[in-house]
């Protein structure tokens, strides 16, 4: 009895000995450079506001507590010969994850002006009197892209491995969307559902907004009612795109 009371009056204490204050699970942005430093060096940074008046930087900002990314963007092709062969803005809201630090869950709009040859090609005529292969575009018939899709987002910092810096990171983004193409040179409505994968690098410019630029490729099929007894093959596009991307937004 002596023995068992030496072994269970002793639980308590090692209980009181393993829990954490709320302060120790919730430490505030001051001391998360102090008591994390792993935390702070691998993902985040303190981000200042720089003060005009005395000359200093202040107010300091860990950026481990952004939740919300409102940003827009303006598009070019990715033919650096012929940027204007696309031409486009997007509006994206992404989310953080409470779950997954590092991942964030959100939505994106987009619309862009587009020349034919510039995002798919004529396709090959067929047996069907007005399936696509009947139709040949020029290289200047303009079209209309639209798309609105839902994803997810990673934002890491490699470039610290390279290039030391507390206000640069970088995205990568993948979102599912629904597309609607406006065809000019037959008049037709085209929807489906495509893919877009974005790399982006962006600079925080103060404690909470951020530009840069990113590079952005589309894959997407879409199809358009039918003429006649045409079958969906024979009315159908592949679509696939690359832009460039300036982008400008604010973390809070």
């Amino acid at each position: 009895m002596k023995y068992l009371l030496l072994f269970i009056l002793p639980l308590p204490l090692m209980a009181n000995t393993f829990q954490l204050s709320e302060e120790e699970l919730h430490p505030e942005s001051e001391e998360v450079l102090l008591k994390k430093p792993e935390k702070f060096q691998r993902h985040e940074s303190m981000i200042y506001n720089f003060n005009t008046d005395l000359g200093i930087k202040d107010q300091r900002r860990y950026t481990g507590e952004d939740r919300n990314r409102f940003s827009i963007a303006g598009h070019l092709s990715g033919d650096y010969e012929h940027f204007n062969r696309l031409l486009g803005g997007e509006v994206t809201y992404m989310r953080r994850s409470t779950r997954y630090n590092q991942m964030w869950w959100g939505a994106q709009l987009f619309q862009h002006s587009t020349y034919f040859t510039s995002i798919t090609q004529n396709a090959t005529a067929s047996g069907t009197p007005n399936s696509e292969g009947s139709f040949k575009r020029g290289n200047y018939e303009k079209n209309k892209i639209l798309g609105v899709g839902v994803g997810a987002s990673y934002r890491f910092k490699l470039l610290l491995d390279f290039y030391p810096t507390e206000d640069v990171f970088e995205n990568i983004d993948v979102f599912l969307n629904s597309i609607q193409l406006d065809e000019s040179f037959i008049e037709k409505r085209y929807q489906g559902y495509g893919l877009t994968t974005n790399y982006g690098i962006h600079k925080r410019s103060g404690q909470n907004y951020f530009y840069g630029g990113k590079l952005s490729y589309n894959i997407s099929s879409v199809t358009r009612s039918a003429i006649g007894n045409e079958n969906t093959r024979d009315r159908s596009l592949s679509l696939g795109w690359f832009s460039f991307a300036f982008e400008m937004g604010v973390f809070y």
